[in-house]
């Protein structure tokens, strides 16, 4: 990587590390102290859907570590990363065979370019749709999870 990708994903990962505690401290207690909270859930609070779609266009993952899903980015990062470097590859070997006068290698080297393209802007597309669902439901109290035991299997809420 380049000195210039490096000091990008720092700057990123310090953003991301700066925008939320892990914890805040308990709600003040009503002052007739009939009531009394003796636990305080986790309080996430929301994120920009327009910062998370930003930063999932401009960089290859990048909304998902924004909203702290790095199982996604780990995903749609990689997937980015190698369809721009294919889609790179046949524009450079179109080019070539054009200037060499190859009109077969050309057409060939064009539409594989084109279809990778047309890959690359459809998960481009689908980071960005990722990273507004999940900024949106970032602050979302309940969690599905997918349960799978001897006897059943379905989704489970957590309250």
């Amino acid at each position: 990587m380049t000195s210039r990708a490096l000091v990008g994903l720092a700057l990123l990962a310090g953003f991301v590390l700066a925008q939320t505690p892990d914890t805040l401290p308990p709600p003040p207690e009503p002052p007739d102290s009939t009531f009394r909270v003796d636990t305080v859930s986790r309080y996430r609070p929301a994120k920009s859907t327009g910062t998370a779609v930003l930063l999932s266009f401009l960089l290859p993952g990048g909304g998902q570590v924004y909203t702290g899903n790095w199982w996604k980015a780990a995903v749609i990062a990689p997937a980015e990363v190698t369809l721009g470097y294919y889609t790179v590859r046949e524009h450079l070997a179109a080019t070539d065979a054009l200037h060499n006068g190859d009109s077969t290698a050309y057409v060939q080297h064009r539409d594989r370019r084109t279809v990778l393209l047309w890959w690359t802007g459809a998960v481009v597309a689908f980071s960005m749709a990722d990273a507004y669902v999940s900024a949106q439901m970032y602050g979302f109290d309940r969690e599905m999870h997918l349960t799978l035991g001897m006897m059943r299997a379905g989704i489970a809420m957590e309250f």
